[in-house]
Order: structure tokens, then sequence, then C-alpha cells
């Protein structure tokens, strides 16, 4: 490093007199010896010599003025905020060439410090690069940071739910939920030996993987079950309720055996015996296996019965079905009732009604409405 003292300008014209007077005084002192006598000189007229352009020879040399020190030494401010500017921000902004020399207060005078290594602006620019590279490190790290913790987040989605499923699994397997009751009811006439062993299917399956539609259909099959509900109840008992269908009536088949049917014309049951609680329709009727639908006449038959009224069924005796096809029911006090084909159920038990009440007590024994014309005889 090298410093020099701020170029004064008295001192610059004592430098300029010094040039001229110390010429002249030299001059007129070695007259004076060589002559040896005294006498009154007459000075001639001081030359101005030119003064020694000092800031030019400073601008040429390299070195700083004056006026360039102070100018390259002010601090730049941020007129926003009014903080000053970064040293990095301010080489960063460099074009190459010194910002100036420092200054310094030495005895009361200005000095400056002028750098004499020649660094160009391009190796100063460099002190931002540290900088520049932890910044871009940081923002490395924070997205390596995220990109981690998105991860995280699938991975613990991905545990969560296997998690979730392995402890289904665990239920499902585990004997705790599996079904250890069975309650039936509605059960009348249906077989208890089907109905068992759709009981028997269920017990012991896990409640919430289990069949229960299809034990509702299984049980829907038995010929008198009509409908079937099956409902679970946690955590190991399991409900079925189930509505039987209604026996009408039943006929003799070919076989011997009797065949139980409902308004639908389905064949409930086969038995041997005569039923007491539904009456019988006398005819030969098909051999038919129960779950069977039978066909006319015995169809019309049931739905006669079904039709009549309370007071003219409590005195119905049989039904009966002749090959042509003909109904007819036999009543108390040895009365017949002819009903023809069947068809038009409602207006021959309209006409059949109006003449019991209209004969009263008298005596008859058939009443004929096979025509539509109720008569009696």
């Amino acid at each position: 490093m090298t410093s020099f003292d701020d170029v004064d300008p008295d001192v610059e014209a004592e430098l300029a007199s010094a040039f001229t007077d110390d010429e002249f005084d030299g001059d007129d002192g070695d007259d004076g010896a060589d002559d040896g006598s005294t006498h009154t000189r007459t000075r001639e007229p001081r030359r101005r010599v030119p003064r020694p352009d000092l800031i030019g020879w400073a601008k040429r040399s390299g070195r700083p003025t004056k006026k360039s020190a102070k100018k390259s030494t002010k601090k730049p401010t941020e007129k926003s905020s009014g903080k000053a500017k970064t040293p990095a921000a301010t080489t960063g902004k460099s074009s190459g060439r010194s910002s100036g020399p420092a200054k310094k207060k030495v005895g009361g005078k200005t000095r400056f410090v002028i750098s004499d290594d020649d660094r160009n602006a391009s190796d100063r620019g460099t002190q931002a690069a540290p900088i520049g590279r932890s910044r871009f490190r940081e923002r490395r790290i924070a997205v390596r940071r995220a990109a981690g913790r998105r991860r995280l987040r699938w991975v613990v989605v991905a545990g969560t739910a296997v998690a979730i499923a392995l402890v289904v699994l665990l239920l499902l397997a585990s004997p705790i939920l599996s079904i250890r009751q069975v309650d039936v009811e509605g059960v009348v006439y249906a077989d208890p030996e089907r109905v068992g062993e759709v009981v028997a299917s269920l017990k012991g399956d896990p409640i919430l993987t289990a069949d229960l539609s299809g034990a509702e259909s299984d049980l829907e099959a038995i010929p008198w079950i009509k409908a079937a509900r099956v409902s679970m109840h946690l955590p190991s008992r399991v409900r079925i309720q189930i509505a039987e269908r209604t026996p009408m009536a039943f006929f003799r088949a070919v076989d011997g055996f009797n065949r139980v049917i409902d308004i639908d014309g389905r064949v409930l049951d086969v038995i041997e015996g005569d039923p007491v609680d539904y009456p019988p329709i006398r005819g030969t009727g098909p051999n038919l296996t129960p779950g069977d639908l039978v066909g006319q006449p015995f169809l019309g038959a049931v739905q006669l019965l079904n039709a009549l009224p309370r007071d003219l069924r409590l005195r119905v005796i049989a039904a009966a079905a002749s090959p042509e096809g003909e109904l007819s029911l036999e009543l108390t006090d040895g009365v017949t009732v002819l009903f023809g084909r069947p068809e038009g159920f409602q207006d021959k038990l309209v006409g059949v009604v109006n003449e019991i009440k209209r004969q009263g007590s008298r005596s008859y024994s058939v009443i004929d409405v096979s025509t539509g014309e109720p008569s009696v005889r």
C-alpha cells in the first residue's frame, strides 16, 4: 500500500514560486560576488512561470485527485428503505475500475490510501460468490426437505390404510365376531329339518361376511315360507323372521295322498291324512310335489273359497271340481250351490247371498248361479 498527502493549493503555490524565485536569486548573488561593488540594482519584472499541472500529473499516473477521491468515497444509500447497500452489492455493480481510495483523517489533514494490488473487478466480484452459493445451497436443502415431507405423508397414509386393512382382516377371522346364536321366529308348518339346515350353515361364520341374502333365498325356497328376513345383531347374533303361506284347502291326488294348497294354487305339502283346519276340494287332482302350482279347476276352487263372505264361509263343508271343470259348494243344511265355470265369481256370489236372504227359512236344496241368474230348486 502507498499513501501520500492530499495536494493542497497553498503547497502548489509555494512550489511554483520556488521554481521562479530560486532561479533569479541565484543569478543576482553571483553577479555581486564578481563585481564586488555596491550599487542599487533595478530588479527586472518577474516572469510568470506556468504552474505545474499536478492534478493532470496525478490523473496520468493513475493517482486520485481530491475531487475524485471524495466522489468515490461516498456511501450509496437506499432511497426506499434508508439502509446502506452491502459491500457485496456495490462490488457486484463495479465495472472493472477502482472505486476510489479510502479516506482517512491524520493530523487534521485528509489522506487517501490507494491499494497497489492489481486485482481487477472480476476478482473483486467473486466476493459475492460465497453468498450466492450459500443461498443456493439453502434453497436446495429446503427443496429436499419439502420432498422428504411429502414422501413421509404418503408413507403415513399408506401405512394407515394397511393397518386398517389388517385390523379388518383380523376382526373377520376372529371368533369374537362369529355367529354363535341364531333366533328363528314365525315357523309353524315349515319343515323344521330344512330350516335347521339353513341355521346350521350360518353358525360359526364371521358375522360381517356371512351370506345373509343367500340364507334368505334358501328359506324362501321352502314351499311353506312366503318371505324370510335374516338380520345380524353384533357381535354374534342372527335373527331369522319367517312369514308362512296360508293354506286354503286340500285335494286328493291320483296317488291317494292329499295336496295342501294356498291362494295361489301352490302345493305346500303332501300328507296322508285329511286336515281339519281347512276344507277339502272333492275330485281327483294331479300328482304334484311341494312347490308346484296346480291348475284349473282346483285353482278356481281355492280362489272361490277365498272370496266367500265370512258368514257363508262358515257354512262351507266342501268344494267340488267336476271333470268338466265346473265348481260347486256344499253348505250346511244340505244346500248345494252350483257356480259353473270358474269365472265371474264376484257377481255369482252377490246373487247367492241375495237369494239366501230372499228364501229365508223356506226349504230348498240347490241354488244355481252358473248362468249368472240365480235360481232355486
